[in-house]
């Protein structure tokens, strides 16, 4: 079941929502949360019941685990080895599902011996509940989470917006909300505000990435078959993905949060306006920054940080990155990813290092738009390696969009791409991911919930919804009629 289907849309979320309204009137806050634990289980059992099994599995164990931890962190007893004990089982149960298969094809291939390579289906969301659980021990360890009832800590883990595809969200976010005494919030201006995340996220990913998708397949699908894109169409498929992730991304999150926001949940930001940025390190300040936030938090400082020398920092760096892009997914291109992140960031803090940046004046816009323009072009090729099915496919990609094969600026009728209409498409959805105000820009989210935020909301609901309210509901409705073919969000595979 996905959020940007009929059945979700139509039937699931309007049953959740009732339930919810009925027993927040009705019930104790205890009750309220059970509604939502049985909703979430329903919503990741809709798409394999067996996956419960691990995630139960993920949850009891690791709560028994944190809460011991935790116990012991207070009386002053060592932690080290019981916290390693279960990092070590959150890390060979990703390990075993995820990576079991690439890690058994790539020593047949190097050591010529025939281990069965395991065909696993990957169980939904584990890449997301692991790292938050991870996150959780860790924490624990430090005491700081003592008194964490199981329950708020089941809804903390499988609550159904974030569950799937994130934001990683830390656990003092959300049992801070849960915990406490207090019903959730569901007033009408946290509804409208929902509500309106809700649908432009919704409209992102059906009318803008979806419409990107056949483009960047089209070109992509046809290097992995063996074809050789000119100059143009290599350059059109990569800006097409770039595109497509882009949107595809930035809807769930917004959807994800307004979803929270009609239960009184608050989510964290996880998705800032990447393209605008300045460097790389200021991408990886606007992109995946839940992710951003866990590797930062959870491996770079814990290699060491940027407190043992520069050289150990820039390492520390380029091992964070590979890392992470190991976790997106088992194969060579993501660790090649994460290694051109790491490399790319590295420079980009030694650069910073010798020569500063721009504070003011012309200096400072002309440098702004030189570094922005170099990051997007940075970016743009490491998605090609993001999204190519083999080192081959993306080495040929990266070569042809750097002129290796020619500058040849046709599209090969055979590759059916009706070029003004894909080209106008580019150009248009590049101005608003570059220029536009982004979503919580526009409707003003704030997720730490300052109160100036709050009024200035209601007070622009009151004076604008008619405007906006029906604005959002044709725009609803339209993406609505777009529905036909139901795809799932990119970051879901993961």
């Amino acid at each position: 079941m996905l959020f940007n289907s009929y059945q979700f849309i139509l039937v699931f979320l309007p049953a959740v929502l009732f339930g919810y309204f009925v027993l927040r009137l009705f019930a104790t806050k205890a009750v309220t949360l059970l509604w939502l634990i049985g909703a979430s289980l329903a919503f990741y059992a809709a798409w394999d019941p067996w996956n419960l099994l691990v995630l139960f599995t993920s949850i009891a164990l690791n709560f028994i685990c944190g809460t011991s931890l935790a116990d012991r962190a207070r009386s002053g007893r060592p932690t080290g080895l019981l916290l390693a004990v279960g990092i070590a089982f959150n890390l060979c149960m990703i390990g075993y599902f995820k990576y079991a298969g690439f890690l058994a094809a790539n020593v047949n291939t190097i050591f010529g011996t025939d281990i069965p390579v395991l065909d696993l289906v990957l169980p939904l969301a584990i890449s997301f509940f692991t790292f938050q659980e991870i996150a959780y021990l860790v924490d624990s360890s430090r005491g700081e989470t003592y008194g964490y009832r199981f329950k708020d800590y089941v809804l903390m883990v499988v609550f159904f917006p974030h569950l799937i595809a994130g934001p990683i969200v830390n656990h003092r976010i959300l049992m801070r909300q849960f915990m406490s005494n207090e019903q959730l919030s569901a007033r009408a201006p946290t509804l409208a505000l929902g509500s309106g995340l809700f649908v432009l996220g919704l409209a992102k990913k059906v009318l803008f990435a979806d419409g990107m998708a056949p483009q960047a397949n089209l070109i992509f699908d046809g290097v992995a078959k063996g074809a050789s894109p000119t100059f143009a169409e290599a350059w059109v498929g990569a800006l097409a993905y770039t595109l497509q992730l882009y949107f595809d991304f930035s809807g769930y999150s917004d959807m994800a949060i307004g979803l929270g926001l009609l239960f009184g949940v608050r989510l964290p930001l996880n998705f800032n306006s990447p393209y605008k940025a300045e460097n790389l390190i200021d991408f990886w300040r606007r992109w995946h920054m839940s992710l951003s936030a866990f590797l930062r938090d959870y491996l770079y400082f814990a290699l060491g940080g940027s407190h043992r020398g520069e050289v150990r920092r820039f390492a520390n760096l380029i091992v964070t990155m590979l890392l992470g892009g190991l976790w997106h997914g088992a194969g060579w291109t993501f660790v090649c990813w994460g290694a051109f992140h790491g490399f790319g960031l590295a420079i980009c803090h030694f650069w910073i290092r010798l020569f500063g940046t721009a504070q003011r004046g012309g200096t400072r816009r002309a440098g702004a738009m030189v570094g922005r323009t170099l990051t997007l072009i940075f970016v743009v090729f490491g998605w090609v390696l993001f999204r190519a099915d083999s080192m081959g496919s993306a080495t040929k990609m990266m070569g042809t969009m750097i002129g290796l094969n020619g500058f040849d600026l046709g599209i090969n009728a055979d590759r059916q791409l009706t070029t003004l209409l894909t080209l106008a498409s580019i150009v248009a959805l590049s101005a608003i991911a570059l220029f536009a105000p982004n979503s919580q820009q526009w409707l003003g989210y704030d997720p730490q919930h300052r109160a100036e935020e709050h009024s200035s909301w209601a007070s622009h609901f009151a004076t604008a919804y008619p405007v906006h309210g029906v604005a959002l509901g044709c725009l609803f409705v339209f993406t609505l009629t777009q529905m036909s073919i139901v795809q799932s969000f990119l970051y879901f595979q993961f």
